[in-house]
């Protein structure tokens, strides 16, 4: 495929499985949903939110089955197709089960296991294109890009459906997530798999074989960047405490919250457009260090987040620190990936960052309620610790990171 097929189909596939997500366009209804009817406390709210999403966490299991199993002959193309069409459905079931906990909390969960795949399955398309056509700068900004789209888009969107009835979200959700079915039917060109596992008369053995030859048991590399992915989002998260303090303590209402994503996802945006140029002129180890700083001092901004007017310009300042902060991030997941294992690979390393942001929300909200910290106090822990990263820079590989893109 050439680098603008995979650029589409990349480019819809992260735009659904991004914007289609209980955290983005249904983050403020289903927020509301938890704290108005519910009655969630922040911890609660964290806590159901850790399990419902725990799927993102188990991405590596979806990139190895994408990998090593085949789906009617391919290895991308039906599970891109089949989830998708999954996940559709399971929004629409979303806005029809009974508002309670588990009902809820199951479907949601579900839910997150079919857009898991879909997600992994467009990563993995991703990492093959960047390594054929020598621009995983590129395509990891093309990731931005989408993802700061969505945010513009899901903020105002999102804080309009969270004031309406809420099957308004489940069926916008759910046509979202479908409409990558034809897309991929359209887009995606890939020839049959062959593999010593291919028909059924092969046996397992073969197939715990070539799983196990799979499996990054001995690849200090990913470990390492899998790693660092974890240590920089694990410091005690803002996400939850900020929904409260904004909604409890600023008193605002929440079209403006999520108006505030416009904001952020257009600096975002911006800082999606720059990377490509830096790439391709600095070292990304340079550009890792400089992440770290950036991820740093856009967490400090939120010091000055007490009124309407300083909100709209820390969510600015911090929509674009953020995304300069995770392109190099992903740069090296896309360098660090092994070909052939595509998916999987870089799901791990995703994960990693997902069980991060997890615990980190889970985290920072224990703080909040229990030892009742202020917001200001836990802007001060998520700096200082974030901090700390910094030491792992020197130790990252070096023939991943003391190299431009396309050397």
């Amino acid at each position: 495929m050439s680098l603008q097929r995979y650029m589409t189909l990349v480019g819809w596939g992260l735009l659904v499985t991004t914007l289609g997500q209980m955290v983005s366009l249904g983050e403020k209804p289903i927020r509301n949903l938890l704290m108005e009817q519910l009655g969630l406390s922040a911890t609660e709210m964290a806590t159901w939110l850790l399990v419902a999403l725990l799927p993102w966490s188990l991405k590596p299991i979806a990139g190895l089955l994408s990998d090593v199993v085949p789906l009617f002959g391919t290895r991308r193309k039906w599970y891109l197709v089949f989830s998708s069409l999954l996940a559709g459905l399971l929004w629409f079931a979303m806005g029809m089960v009974p508002r309670t906990f588990y009902p809820l909390l199951g479907t949601a969960l579900v839910f997150n296991i079919m857009a898991v795949f879909a997600s992994v399955v467009a990563g993995g398309l991703l990492v093959e294109g960047a390594q054929v056509h020598g621009a995983t700068g590129r395509l990891s900004s093309l990731r931005l890009v989408v993802i700061n789209i969505t945010f513009i888009i899901a903020g105002p969107v999102s804080g309009f459906l969270a004031s309406r009835w809420f099957g308004w979200t489940s069926i916008t959700c759910g046509v979202l997530f479908l409409t990558m079915v034809p897309v991929t039917l359209l887009l995606l060109r890939e020839p049959p798999v062959t593999s010593e596992f291919a028909t059924p008369g092969d046996g397992m053995r073969a197939l715990g074989r070539k799983i196990n030859l799979h499996l990054p048991w001995n690849c200090k590399t990913l470990w390492i960047v899998g790693g660092l992915f974890f240590l920089i989002e694990v410091a005690p998260g803002l996400y939850t405490p900020l929904f409260y303090y904004q909604r409890n303590t600023l008193h605002f209402d929440l079209q403006f919250i999520g108006n505030l994503g416009i904001i952020s996802g257009g600096m975002g945006l911006l800082g999606s457009f720059i990377y490509p140029f830096v790439c391709r002129r600095f070292r990304l180890r340079t550009l890792l260090a400089l992440a770290i700083v950036c991820t740093i001092a856009s967490n400090l901004t939120y010091l000055g987040y007490v009124s309407h007017t300083t909100a709209m310009i820390v969510e600015g300042a911090a929509g674009l620190g953020i995304t300069l902060a995770q392109l190099p991030l992903f740069d090296l997941a896309a360098r660090a990936t092994a070909k052939g294992s595509e998916a999987l690979a870089y799901s791990l390393m995703i994960a990693c960052w997902n069980w991060g942001l997890s615990l980190s929300d889970v985290l920072g909200s224990w703080l909040f309620d229990t030892f009742h910290q202020t917001f200001m106090n836990l802007v001060w822990v998520n700096a200082g610790t974030t901090a700390l990263v910094l030491i792992v820079v020197p130790f990252l590989p070096a023939h991943l990171v003391d190299c431009k893109e396309g050397e």
